[in-house]
């Protein structure tokens, strides 16, 4: 008998969970919602970035028919600034990052452009597009399910309908793009890494709008053009009486959009082209590569608050990487250039090279975890790992649910490794075999009770968790919901005390409360260190159960041949 999981018509995620929503008898109302910027959180409603807000709501009121004349004057202006950095180490850290990101995508698009006739280069490529290997084990049966066809449950970018949810909006002042998921990058991600204390953080939250419309969020048509779009957010970003630093974050910002506008160009152009749902790119300069991943990865709004440095620009990288792993087939489907696991494992998708892929990412994560310095590095993948479970749109639930199997497999990997990248990776991105004077993380665990209620059957007991963990939903700084959810969930399908079907339905069924959780738990305690902190042991508690693993494997149900880039609308 078919399972539900590969049924070819299963719904995308975003449709799921908000049809099994109304099973539960809320009645959630699907409508369209305008990609609002013009407004700020009531935590800052008397602060001066609220009242530039008003000005330029006022301001364009007046002006609403010279729309692309004034978006290009911004424009203009704020590259001008941005082309003017100053020449401290950060800014030329930047800079190079820059370079190095634009040289390697330039060269994927000569590579797509020559197709298969032969390089005429003097210089041998640092990026290659190579047939993903494969060999006979758990991946293989994964991926020939792939083969016999079924639509990607992948979502395009939806808001969230959910009754709930609009109550959380309302409690703490959100609004217009608030309501698309995709945007908890922004309103939640960003704040949660703390920057500043004060409205600084929401205006840090407005930069990290271009990386979102890289997505293509602008042109989700509710009758706005993205022209319009695009020119209140700039008229946002042009701030007055900005102090230095913040001006050198918008710079910082603007000078990764050359980037992004780069990219999202290329795809636009190609996006008709059939993948084979089988080609990965392969790198020969690990730096190079990891600057790729980081401009990928969009924190430069960030940048001032990370660590200086090779560790900075390490940590700048990762969350990239933390996404890539539970988009391994999506990612063949529609070949993305800069799929960071691929790379690392060379194009392998033996069982055997991407567990220790899996190994040393963790052992990354453990060198960002550990360090006070780097305390928004680590903020970061934690972040970007809860905006997996809530966005709407990475079905993560679904492809846990088609290789928890697997996680006993991360079992007997060494996942207490402290490493960095340089550690775990030679300078032609190789993996080392051997990681010399790596430190160890220690982990203090307690006992953590639960009991939760599935399709109508109470289970209870209890597993061991990171003490901060525990004390954190013990104190009321972590929802006892979000830990079950996130956690004990995949342990009792793990276990096999439900089936895989239940849990996927139970998953959807709870995904948009789940979602509340998580925005009132961040805006309820003003993004406080302590509830940091949680999130971030909780998130790597996860990564140690194998979690990410499972979702990473399962999502290859979704490698076979499609459209470049066609999870995007252009």
């Amino acid at each position: 008998m078919l399972s539900k999981l590969e049924d070819p018509a299963l719904a995308e995620v975003s449709v799921r969970v908000h049809s099994r929503q109304d099973d539960n008898g809320n009645n959630s109302q699907n409508f369209p919602v305008p990609l609002d910027v013009l407004w700020t959180r009531k935590a800052i409603q008397e602060s001066p970035l609220a009242a530039h807000v008003s000005r330029v709501k006022d301001m364009l009121r007046e002006t609403e028919t010279h729309d692309e004349t004034m978006y290009d004057s911004a424009l203009g202006m704020l590259i001008k600034e941005a082309q003017n950095l100053p020449l401290d180490s950060y800014s030329q850290d930047l800079v190079q990052m820059t370079e190095n990101a634009t040289e390697l995508l330039r060269e994927i698009m000569e590579a797509r452009a020559a197709s298969d006739s032969p390089s005429k280069g003097c210089r041998p490529p640092r990026v290659t597009a190579r047939q993903a290997i494969v060999s006979e084990d758990a991946v293989k049966k994964i991926l020939d399910r792939a083969g016999e066809g079924s639509s990607c449950t992948k979502s395009k970018v939806v808001p969230c309908s959910s009754p709930a949810y609009a109550q959380v909006m309302e409690e703490f002042g959100l609004s217009g793009v608030a309501a698309y998921p995709v945007f908890l990058g922004c309103w939640w991600m960003s704040l949660q890494l703390e920057d500043f204390n004060d409205w600084r953080k929401d205006y840090i939250s407005i930069l990290d709008y271009c990386f979102f419309l890289e997505y293509n969020v602008d042109k989700v048509n509710h009758g706005r053009s993205s022209t319009a779009l695009m020119r209140h957010v700039l008229a946002l970003w042009d701030m007055p009486h900005l102090s230095s630093e913040m001006r050198l974050r918008r710079a910082h910002m603007l000078h990764s959009m050359s980037f992004f506008d780069l990219k999202r160009r290329h795809e636009s152009e190609i996006r008709g082209r059939k993948t084979d749902g089988l080609t990965t790119w392969v790198h020969s300069d690990r730096d190079m590569w990891r600057d790729f991943k980081a401009l990928d990865s969009a924190g430069f709004a960030h940048f001032l608050s990370f660590a200086k440095g090779v560790e900075g620009r390490d940590d700048m990288m990762i969350p990239g990487l933390v996404n890539d792993w539970v988009d391994l087939g999506p990612d063949l489907r529609y070949e993305e250039c800069n799929q960071s696991v691929f790379a690392l494992t060379r194009g392998s998708l033996a069982l055997e090279d991407l567990l220790l892929c899996y190994e040393r990412t963790v052992w990354m994560l453990n060198a960002s975890f550990v360090s006070e310095r780097r305390r928004v590095g680590s903020q970061s993948f934690a972040a970007t790992c809860i905006w997996q479970m809530c966005n709407h749109r990475q079905d993560v639930w679904r492809y846990y649910s088609l290789a928890f199997d697997l996680c006993s497999a991360v079992e007997a990997l060494d996942l207490y490794k402290v490493a960095n990248l340089a550690d775990c990776y030679t300078p032609d991105l190789l993996p080392k075999k051997d990681v010399a004077n790596a430190g160890v993380l220690r982990v203090s665990r307690r006992r953590y009770s639960y009991r939760v209620c599935v399709d109508g059957t109470e289970y209870s007991g209890g597993i061991e968790l990171d003490r901060e963990v525990c004390d954190a939903v013990q104190e009321g700084l972590l929802p006892k919901s979000m830990v079950d959810y996130q956690l004990i969930l995949p342990h009792l399908l793990r276990q096999g005390q439900v089936t895989a079907d239940t849990f996927l339905h139970h998953m959807d069924s709870h995904y948009c409360a789940h979602f509340v959780d998580v925005m009132r738990s961040g805006h309820g305690h003003d993004f406080s260190r302590p509830c940091q902190r949680a999130i971030a042991c909780l998130v790597m508690e996860e990564w140690r159960s194998g979690l990410f693993f499972a979702m990473g494997i399962g999502s290859l149900i979704d490698a076979r041949p499609d459209y470049t880039a066609n999870d995007r609308p252009y």
